[in-house]
């Protein structure tokens, strides 16, 4: 039996180096779980990984993509918990592996595979993964939130648009701020309680107004090295940064005094690596939000796998406007 599927053999541009054809189905070994996939989200990794011409193929042959979303096909030696036919979503899936959910089934041990709601599309579910469970961590890593100011720059980015919904749902009062007005209406649109068009000003002292002088109690970053300089001025005593990424400037300078006697915390989120008890709570933390219609979806476009390669470079070409997804139907 065989299975269509998406893969590349070298590094570089994805017109150029991803092919489509006909694979052997895997066989789910012990503790694995065999899902017959209806979608897989395109993330940032995925592309920036294989558009990297230089760097060593970690496997002679990969199939892209840590996160997808279908019906559970057939179960390993060992696995309980689930069922055949049930909807599932999958996260990490490509994680030191060289298959992942660029292709109609996958095998996958059954920690990497969650119950997908019934109010979630298989779409949507494709953008559960990396994105959402990011986000998710983030927000609730130091625990509720509800009464406290959160800050979610980049409000639309992939991330960003998550951790803004999760903080609402959370019971926060959300500050966001937006690269221009039209993004700032995105974010408006998605919950956010005060949102700052960051072309417009200063955001330290917009944030600052907002908050009567207190600052914000947690901020969701993007951009740690960069805007460090700005959560120094805005971070409320016992305050703590989540960071996710910090693309542009990896570096950050920190100053011990006063902040130290304002208690600030730090944590760096990576969802490949997160522990299993940590998975098992972000999983929970996305299940639930999705199963009370708290997360809004925002697609950018579906691409069929035979147009793996358009797909991957579309994604490349989109910001803030939401995820690309690949359909097997």
């Amino acid at each position: 039996m065989t299975m269509l599927a998406g893969w590349y053999e070298r590094g570089g541009p994805a017109l150029e180096v991803i092919e489509t054809g006909q694979i052997a189905i895997p066989e789910p070994g012990p503790g694995e779980v065999l899902v017959r996939l209806h979608a897989s989200g395109i993330n940032p990794s995925d592309y920036k990984k294989r558009g990297n011409a230089k760097a060593a193929m970690e496997f002679p042959r990969i199939i892209p993509h840590s996160d997808g979303a279908g019906t559970i096909a057939g179960l390993g030696e060992g696995v309980s918990g689930f069922s055949i036919g049930q909807r599932v979503w999958t996260f990490n899936a490509q994680w030191g592996r060289a298959h992942g959910t660029a292709s109609e089934y996958i095998a996958l041990p059954a920690s990497k595979i969650s119950p997908l709601a019934d109010n979630a599309s298989f779409v949507e579910g494709a953008c559960h993964g990396i994105p959402a469970m990011t986000a998710a961590r983030v927000i609730f890593l130091d625990g509720p939130v509800s009464g406290q100011w959160v800050y979610v720059p980049a409000a639309t980015g992939r991330v960003g648009a998550y951790a803004l919904q999760f903080a609402k749902w959370g019971g926060a009062r959300v500050i966001a701020s937006a690269g221009n007005s039209e993004r700032a209406g995105m974010a408006r649109s998605m919950g956010a309680d005060y949102v700052i068009d960051r072309s417009s000003g200063d955001v330290a002292s917009k944030i600052l107004d907002i908050t009567g002088g207190y600052g914000v109690d947690r901020i969701a970053e993007v951009e740690f090295g960069g805007n460090m300089g700005l959560n120094a001025q805005i971070l409320a005593q016992d305050g703590v940064i989540s960071s996710y990424a910090s693309a542009h400037v990896p570096n950050a300078e920190i100053t011990v005094s006063p902040r130290r006697a304002r208690n600030m915390s730090i944590h760096f989120v990576f969802v490949y690596m997160l522990n299993p008890k940590a998975i098992a709570e972000t999983c929970a933390l996305v299940n639930k939000a999705q199963a009370e219609d708290a997360l809004t979806h925002r697609i950018a476009g579906t691409y069929p796998l035979q147009e793996l390669a358009q797909a991957h470079a579309a994604a490349e070409k989109q910001s803030g406007t939401g995820h690309m997804v690949v359909t097997m139907d």
